[in-house]
């Protein structure tokens, strides 16, 4: 296995070490370079006719002398004063620089006796020009390559750290786009498991990477196939039982009849039908809240929520006035707007909303719809005059199989799936749905995204 570990810690050292071995080969040629220049050059006449200079004319003289080198010869000679500064006020040499620090204070202090002080007093790597003034001065004669050696530490050094900026930079990015690319394929991943899609896997975008995260996209699509074979499982059982219940509902009702034919209308079989009927609309609605996620995987398309309000208030008004209720629903859907989502698990959550709105909405009273857009957003208001739900409820009404404790309607609870499938079916569309007290009953909120 190629860790990811180790991959990281090889590229960073790497950089360091090479680094270190190109600054060890400069430094080593340099240094080598100068040594061999130091002991193999001669001090030649110029060092005597800098002597003859300074001893005529002081410092002044020993400038003029410098001044009038030939040019290349200027850039070889050096001649720096008690100060440490040289004479033309050039900036001195790395070479100067380290021999000032090493030898500086050796021999810097003329003789007591004058008479018996020689003008000039070599000492390697350089050579101490006394003045008539006692002033020591001293000569440093820098060979040519010692020069350009010079020329390649001052430029050089730079270089190797523009060039080790530029290769940290290069495999840094390599490195981090080694890293980023199947983490944010991950998390995209992750993102579309969580609306639903439970058949996505990563391991095919990632490639065949044996390191931590091949390992790592291995146990996702490990785990995404066992959430998707697991909801499977249930969706499956879902349906089943919904069926298997219905078959033995529908032989209850032949029963019933034939029995209510014999007997006549008693209540007690009013009640069995009426239990009847529920049971069976609970069964509906299981199936319909496990269709949701077959529904899901449909193509989506662009959905005119105006035109698929109009058409689930005109399907409300005919069920419930067939039923013989006297809710009255308004419909607001004069704004233009469209989305893209799955229609049928769009249409269910609408018809549930507005079914719950309608049979806890009171006797007689309304129900408004409107359709309303804010921002990137269309909202979907549907209000009720029922009273409304105890405030620490709110957030529950829209689980599965809750039901208020609403002493209001309890007589009309049903099987507590419809809100439940609504905002399975609006989460499904990629929107929200949310549900607070308004001044005389339920206000349910219903956010959808734009196309």
């Amino acid at each position: 296995m190629r860790s990811l570990l180790l991959r990281i810690f090889a590229a960073f050292w790497s950089i360091i070490l090479i680094t270190i071995v190109v600054a060890a080969v400069i430094g080593y040629t340099y240094a080598e370079r100068t040594r061999v220049a130091l002991q193999n050059f001669e001090v030649g006449d110029a060092v005597f006719e800098a002597s003859a200079a300074l001893q005529e004319n002081g410092r002044e003289g020993l400038a003029d002398w410098l001044r009038n080198l030939p040019g290349p010869a200027e850039k070889l000679f050096y001649v720096v004063d008690d100060k440490g500064r040289d004479l033309l006020g050039r900036r001195l040499p790395e070479v100067i620089r380290i021999s000032l620090k090493r030898f500086g204070d050796r021999d810097s202090r003329p003789p007591r006796n004058r008479r018996d002080r020689p003008n000039l007093r070599p000492a390697r790597p350089f050579t101490q020009l006394i003045g008539p003034d006692d002033r020591v001065y001293t000569l440093f004669v820098v060979p040519p390559h010692t020069v350009k050696a010079q020329w390649l530490v001052d430029r050089g050094l730079g270089g190797l750290v523009v060039l080790a900026l530029m290769v940290s930079a290069v495999v840094s990015l390599l490195l981090a786009r080694t890293l980023s690319r199947p983490i944010m394929q991950l998390r995209s991943s992750a993102n579309a498991i969580a609306e639903g899609k439970l058949d996505t896997r990563v391991a095919e975008a990632i490639g065949a990477r044996r390191d931590e995260l091949g390992l790592l996209a291995a146990d996702f699509d490990r785990m995404a196939g066992e959430l998707q074979r697991a909801w499977q499982k249930q969706t499956e059982l879902s349906r089943n039982v919904s069926h298997e219940l219905r078959s033995p509902l529908a032989r209850l009702r032949v029963a019933l009849e034939l029995v209510r034919r014999k007997t006549g209308d008693l209540d007690e079989l009013d009640k069995i039908d009426v239990e009847t009927e529920r049971l069976d609309e609970l069964i509906g609605r299981i199936l319909e809240y496990s269709r949701l996620d077959v529904d899901s995987r449909e193509r989506r398309s662009t959905i005119d929520l105006g035109d698929l309000l109009r058409s689930v208030v005109d399907d409300v008004r005919y069920e419930y006035g067939d039923l013989g209720s006297n809710v009255s629903i308004e419909l607001n859907a004069d704004v233009t707007s469209t989305i893209s989502g799955y229609p049928g698990a769009l249409r269910s959550c609408f018809e549930n909303v507005l079914r719950n709105a309608v049979q806890h909405g009171g006797d007689g009273g309304d129900v408004h719809v409107q359709l309303e857009q804010a921002g990137s957003q269309a909202v979907i208001v549907v209000e009720d005059q029922g009273g409304g739900v105890p405030d620490d409820e709110l957030g529950k009404i829209f689980e599965p199989f809750y039901r208020s404790s609403s002493t209001q309607n309890a007589k009309r609870r049903s099987g507590g799936l419809g809100l439940a499938i609504a905002s399975r079916a609006a989460t499904l569309n990629g929107g929200t749905i949310s549900a607070r007290n308004a001044a005389n009953g339920l206000r349910v909120e219903i956010r959808l995204p734009h196309c």
